[in-house]
């Protein structure tokens, strides 16, 4: 019986150990998953973070970088800015320079031409070559016409000189037309110009008995030449009364004061007109007369 109730003491005890070591073990596993799971959420928690930074770096990286491309970009356009001011500046001062050069140069010009007598063009100036006339029909069509380039005028003078065979000073007119036909010689412009005229006067004397009246009639041929467009003078072989004779008209043209200065389409001339006459009417004496002519030109 003692052996009996000694195992079961046995049997129980061993239960009781089981029981405790079960407990102890189960206690032992329940530990472990909670450190397990505090290990783990601390990894989550740390990888997170290092996520987050690698972000935060990430972002950083392209900010500084963008920033350095626009530090790069506006250094760039304003040494771009730079270059082209100092460029600008330069192309203005050479612009000025060869300015006051071509002005040194074109009054050196007008200079030498005016010592020398010739007449000067300044580039300024504008040569009006086309008659321009606006149509009826619209505001905005124009028919050009060139200039021909004839000169027609009318020339009357009063004589106050004249030879002895005369005795009253011939009074007349004669009508001049100039060609656009001739050539330069050195500063002078020649050009070909006819002459057609009529001029009254009387020869003999009173107390002679023998006062007739002369009407010379006037048909002839040269040429013109004119200097600087101021200094003028015209010759020309004629017909003069009865037989060969010259006709000479030297002067002063006002062309620049009227055509240029003023935009007029004529000119005015004034000279000494001179006659020489071979053969003034039947009779075989020769004679001449002068005076003071003027001439009203139309350029056309």
């Amino acid at each position: 019986m003692t052996n009996n109730i000694f195992s079961k003491i046995i049997k129980v005890m061993v239960l009781l150990t089981l029981s405790l070591f079960t407990a102890f073990a189960q206690d032992e596993q329940d530990v472990d998953a909670i450190e397990k799971a505090r290990q783990a959420k601390e990894a989550a928690e740390k990888a997170a973070a290092e996520a987050s930074a690698a972000t935060e770096a990430a972002i950083e990286a392209a900010a500084q970088k963008a920033a350095k491309e626009a530090r790069e970009e506006a250094k760039r356009k304003k040494e771009e800015d730079e270059a082209r001011k100092i460029a600008e500046a330069k192309a203005a001062e050479e612009a000025e320079l060869d300015a006051a050069a071509t002005a040194a140069a074109e009054e050196a010009k007008r200079k030498m031409a005016e010592e020398l007598g010739l007449e000067y063009e300044s580039p300024d100036e504008t040569q009006v070559d086309n008659e321009v006339t606006v149509s009826d029909s619209t505001s905005e069509e124009f028919v050009a016409k060139e200039a021909l380039g004839y000169n027609v005028g009318l020339t009357g003078s009063v004589g106050f000189l004249n030879g002895q065979y005369i005795s009253n000073t011939p009074v007349g007119g004669s009508l001049v037309i100039t060609t656009p036909f001739g050539f330069k010689a050195g500063p002078l412009d020649l050009t070909l110009s006819v002459v057609a005229g009529l001029y009254n006067g009387q020869t003999g004397t009173e107390e002679a008995q023998n006062l007739r009246d002369l009407n010379a009639l006037l048909l002839g041929v040269g040429a013109n030449a004119t200097l600087s467009k101021m200094v003028f003078s015209e010759t020309h072989l004629s017909f003069v009364g009865e037989g060969l004779g010259i006709r000479n008209f030297s002067g002063v043209s006002l062309e620049k004061l009227l055509n240029r200065g003023l935009g007029l389409p004529f000119n005015i001339l004034v000279g000494g007109e001179g006659f020489l006459a071979l053969k003034p009417d039947e009779t075989d004496n020769q004679t001449y007369w002068g005076g003071l002519g003027v001439r009203l030109d139309y350029s056309f």
